[in-house]
């Protein structure tokens, strides 16, 4: 042991001169750590701060490089002008670095150790996916796939919307005809021949030509509009019906709406992927 700044005799206080001879004792048996405690117990008893240089010798040789910093820079800053002033200093601040590196190596490890936790829980994250999707294949692979049924509802709901616009077309051809069975070339002798439905038709004063001809014309109108939408639709049905892949029985259809006004026709479609 270096040369200690505490004799014995500097002991005043009893139980305090005890803990400092064990302590020395324990130092000379090579039980540092406990010799340092020892010391630290003398001091607390005795206020002799020249006892924090044997803390400070138990401690650096028992490896405790914290508790022998504390000890030291306690020393130093009761005796300034203790003996050897410089070269303490310098032992501390070396002390200090080793702490530091110390420090910053203990946080690299813990970043290193909360990077590979982090790694290890994305992995079973993965892993448990990867099992859940073999797993839904294996159920896919063991059902029996159908073809989807409801794009031809699609089909047969354009085929009626068409089939309707057809009908309106229909009736509004039967009206012009009639129009022109009670229209003639001459009103008067009502003789003979059917003149064609444009302007300059003679018709009997009693037929408004205008008013029936608009409506003709706008019957006609929303028979074409609706059976090209009802077209539309039906194409789009078996577009659908060729193109969307097999159903499994676990996956739910999708809703199909369409419905038809006089001035026009829409259908939903609502697909999930």
């Amino acid at each position: 042991m270096e040369q200690s700044t505490t004799t014995d005799a500097d002991m005043t206080d009893q139980q305090a001169r005890g803990h400092f001879r064990l302590g020395r004792e324990l130092y000379a048996q090579g039980r540092f750590a406990e010799a340092a405690k020892e010391f630290e117990v003398a001091y607390g008893l005795s206020g002799r701060s020249s006892l924090l240089y044997n803390v400070y010798l138990a401690y650096r040789d028992a490896q405790d490089t914290a508790n022998a910093a504390r000890a030291l820079d306690g020393y130093l800053l009761a005796n300034p002008e203790a003996p050897d002033h410089e070269h303490l200093r310098a032992r501390l601040a070396a002390l200090k670095e080793i702490l530091a590196q110390a420090e910053a190596d203990a946080a690299r490890q813990r970043e290193e150790q909360a990077r590979a936790q982090q790694q290890a829980q994305e992995a079973e994250r993965q892993r448990i996916e990867a099992d859940q999707r073999a797993r839904s294949a294996e159920q896919r692979a063991a059902q029996k796939p159908s073809r989807p049924w409801w794009p031809w509802l699609v089909v047969g709901g354009g085929a009626a919307i068409t089939a309707t616009g057809v009908v309106v077309g229909i009736l509004a051809k039967s009206d012009a005809d009639e129009l022109k069975g009670e229209c003639v070339l001459s009103p008067i002798d009502g003789a003979g021949t059917k003149a064609p439905l444009m302007e300059g038709t003679s018709c009997a004063p009693s037929i408004d030509l205008e008013a029936r001809r608009d409506s003709i014309q706008s019957q006609a109108l929303i028979g074409d509009v609706v059976w090209i939408s009802g077209a539309v639709v039906a194409a789009t049905g078996l577009v659908l019906a060729f193109a969307l892949p097999d159903v499994y029985p676990d996956q739910e259809s999708p809703p199909v709406t369409a419905s038809c006004s006089t001035t026009e026709c829409r259908a939903s479609l609502r697909l999930s992927f």
